[in-house]
């Protein structure tokens, strides 16, 4: 059939199943839920659509509509049903197992990249350089663009942050905008989660009361002072924090001192405030406020 531009060749509020071909002209897929109005893709001629929504009955989300004279074929339901009783058996199986392949991969499109979408957002923040407020509204998009997580459960998840204390959502000239109070409490809150699926004591939660005094002793020390492993555990008890090389070994496991030349240790003060973060925010970590 020859249509003009402008014509609607198809509307999701039709019933009918059909498949689309164009011979002649342009037709554009056109997205009319949001405003304004947003073109999905255009199709030249040769194109076709419409195949899933007539041999596995999903239906076809967006308008089509002709953007210059056009000629187009329909191929009906009724057309389709006749065309197949006439084929042999063995290729009516093949088409089904590739409407079968096709349909799983459009499926794949759509479905989220993660399971855990509180730790994907979490860790996706954890990048963004957020010192002053910044527009929500487009972070929230990008962020959608990248895993396929519906908005939904975006707002959700940055709720859950926002009880957390770890994130701060406030309105700017009557838009969201977001803050990070602490940026490190994000990659911990991803480290935390990380632990909690594979079953793991998360280290800085098991910290005995003694290592708990040692950590704060070391976060007032100089990180250039370098010693010798004998000489750090003198130090320490000198300082009326009790240290024996069992306790040592475990501080190096921890990551709180780094080695030096001369078989010399300094204090890893990035790691060091690292634990210090995640015990004075164990609370919003655990989310039990």
């Amino acid at each position: 059939m020859r249509v003009k531009a402008g014509f609607v060749v198809y509307s999701p509020e039709k019933e009918s199943r059909n498949i689309i071909i164009l011979d002649e002209g342009e037709l554009a897929a056109v997205d009319t839920s949001e405003s304004p109005r947003k073109t999905i893709f255009k199709m030249h001629p040769g194109d076709l659509v419409g195949v899933s929504a007539l041999l596995e009955r999903e239906p076809f989300r967006y308008t089509i509509e002709a953007t210059q004279d056009s000629t187009i074929t329909i191929v009906s339901e009724e057309c389709m049903e006749s065309e197949l009783k006439t084929i042999p058996v063995w290729l009516l199986a093949v088409i089904k197992s590739l409407s079968a392949k096709t349909h799983k991969l459009k499926a794949a499109l759509y479905r989220p990249r993660t399971q855990n979408t509180l730790k994907s957002l979490t860790e996706y923040l954890s990048h963004v350089n957020a010192k002053t407020e910044i527009p929500l509204a487009p972070l929230v998009k990008e962020f959608h663009w990248l895993t396929k997580i519906p908005d939904a459960t975006i707002q959700e998840d940055l709720k859950a942050l926002a009880r957390r204390k770890l994130v701060s959502i406030k309105e700017s000239d009557g838009k969201p905008t977001i803050r990070f109070a602490n940026p490190i409490l994000l990659q911990i809150f991803v480290d935390y989660q990380n632990a909690m699926e594979i079953g793991e004591e998360w280290q800085p939660f098991s910290l005995t009361t003694q290592q708990k005094w040692i950590l704060v002793k070391l976060a007032t020390l100089n990180e250039s002072e370098a010693k010798e492993a004998p000489a750090w555990i003198s130090f320490l008890t000198e300082q009326k924090v009790k240290v024996d090389v069992a306790e040592w070994i475990n501080m190096l496991h921890y990551g709180w001192f780094k080695p030096e030349k001369d078989n010399t240790f300094v204090p890893n003060t990035d790691k060091i405030t690292y634990y210090i973060a995640a015990l004075r925010y164990e609370t919003n970590i655990k989310g039990v406020l």
